[in-house]
């Protein structure tokens, strides 16, 4: 219980993590996002206002520009009337048109700015100020832009001298505020709007992270519990994650699976190694406890009692002993065929080494050996199991050639095959039995029923087919009972012709 605790704790942590750094990275950018454009909108929009205060104070300059003496009310009505006069006449297509040219003070300033006009004094006598007294002009708000209240609004003044085209001299002085309250406002409702956005997007962002991030932890959780339930139960190792993500987890999951499945075939040959061996043993055990027994209760007096209890002690002994090479040999072949994938051998001289070796064990046998092909022949299998291969098969007809001590092997090649036989005379295979040669512990019921000890377990024709598909060859079996039997074994060539 403490451990599912933890692991869901575990668990919990990776998906919160996950989610808590993509949320943080996700929120400093759409923060740092919504600065940047609120700055930059707001030095936007306060700098094309300046523009325009410039622009106006401008053409209130020009305008007044054109007296020759200090501003006066008098004056600056008479210029004011002197431009409203001012038409420009066009004709087109014989039609004659009227452009209005003249402009008031009004006319030059944008909606959310005043005017203010004073003399070279810096007095006051004109301004489009209504609900509030101007600004008093000091010396050194001239050529400054000031932050500053104009009745209940807040906006920044700007002060311009003016002069006299005419002479040259200061006539006066042109102060232009502009009301910040609709900057302001335009502020305060970016700052809501933006807000707004980034609650939104963030509320969006999260439940899209936590849903994308619960999917990326799901493959991770599918291979820890299955890493759990065998950690829980070792014994159970059928289990597969079978991830399909498309991405690294399902090559790492690939990867666990292809390592329990060596681990399940491993565990598999270790149980079935122990059960056979206890199975197969049980009986010659009992039988030499058994003789043993009998001699030790009244078998030391009888020297024919003796000598069949020896013998059967012996004979017992030495089929253990071919059990447990047979055993030995069916484990040493079971994983080691992925180390040697790839690999080629030179099938004429495996063959002669080991007949050569049977030559020497079984003096009392005929072995003999034709190369049809008359050439070396290389074959798409490793050479210690191609050897093993047919030592297997020769063994067999040792076995069973009980009166026609002869064994034949022919090496041919065929549609870029080659095709090992080998050939006995003794007393064959049933045709209901051949379907079942290649189990193991499989023996027919002759071999079953002989008291020789040659027959074995039945173990070397399953070493043989797990060398088969091992290499995708092919085996055929020809046989009838008391004429022989023949085992054909189709192996690839190799294009090469190179032994490794």
């Amino acid at each position: 219980m403490k451990n599912n605790t933890e692991v869901s704790r575990v668990r919990q942590t990776l998906s919160r993590k996950l989610s808590i750094v993509v949320f943080t990275l996700f929120f400093s950018l759409f923060t740092i996002f919504s600065v940047v454009v609120y700055f930059s909108t707001t030095r936007f929009m306060l700098h094309r206002e300046r523009t325009n205060v410039a622009k106006s104070i401008e053409n209130i300059r020009v305008r007044l520009a054109q007296t020759g003496s200090n501003l006066t009310l008098d004056n600056i009505s008479n210029i004011i009337q002197a431009q409203l006069k001012v038409d420009r006449f066009s004709k087109t297509n014989g039609s004659t048109y009227i452009y209005r040219t003249g402009q008031t003070f009004d006319s030059m300033l944008y909606f959310n700015q005043e005017m203010t006009l004073y003399d070279n004094n810096k007095r006051a006598i004109l301004t489009t100020v209504q609900d509030s007294v101007p600004k008093k002009l000091n010396g050194s708000d001239i050529d400054t832009v000031q932050i500053d209240n104009l009745g209940k609004d807040k906006g920044f003044f700007q002060s311009e001298p003016i002069y006299s085209e005419k002479t040259g001299k200061l006539i006066g002085y042109v102060q232009v505020f502009y009301n910040l309250n609709r900057y302001y406002d335009m502020r305060r409702n970016l700052i809501i709007f933006l807000v707004f956005i980034e609650t939104m997007g963030i509320g969006i962002a999260l439940m899209i992270i936590i849903l994308t991030t619960r999917r990326f932890v799901h493959p991770f959780e599918n291979l820890h519990d299955v890493m759990r339930k065998i950690a829980d139960n070792p014994s159970n190792l059928k289990l597969r994650s079978h991830i399909k993500s498309g991405d690294e987890i399902e090559e790492l999951s690939m990867i666990f699976d292809n390592m329990l499945d060596k681990l399940e075939g491993y565990t598999e040959r270790q149980s079935r190694f122990i059960s056979d061996v206890s199975h197969e043993l049980r009986t010659p055990v009992a039988v030499i406890k058994g003789h043993v027994g009998m001699l030790q209760r009244w078998g030391k007096d009888d020297a024919e009692l003796l000598d069949e209890s020896l013998a059967a002690t012996y004979h017992e002994a030495d089929r253990m002993s071919i059990m447990i090479n047979d055993m030995l040999d069916m484990i040493r072949v079971q994983g080691s065929f992925d180390l040697h994938k790839g690999k080629v051998a030179n099938l004429e001289k495996s063959i002669e080494t080991v007949l050569g070796n049977f030559k020497v064990l079984k003096e009392d046998f005929t072995f003999t050996f034709d190369n049809k092909a008359g050439a070396s022949v290389v074959g798409k299998i490793y050479k210690n199991h191609f050897e093993q291969a047919i030592m297997i098969l020769i063994d067999n007809a040792v076995k069973y050639s009980i009166n026609e001590r002869v064994v034949a092997v022919t090496l041919d090649v065929k549609d870029n095959h080659a095709i090992v036989s080998v050939k006995d005379w003794g007393e064959g295979i049933a045709e209901e039995d051949i379907k079942f040669i290649f189990d193991r512990f499989y023996r027919t019921d002759k071999s079953r029923n002989r008291t020789s000890t040659q027959a074995g377990l039945g173990i070397g024709l399953s070493v043989l087919k797990q060398i088969v598909d091992a290499y995708d060859l092919e085996i055929d079996v020809k046989s009838k009972v008391n004429e022989g039997t023949e085992f054909l074994l189709t192996i690839p060539l190799d294009d090469t012709n190179v032994e490794n």
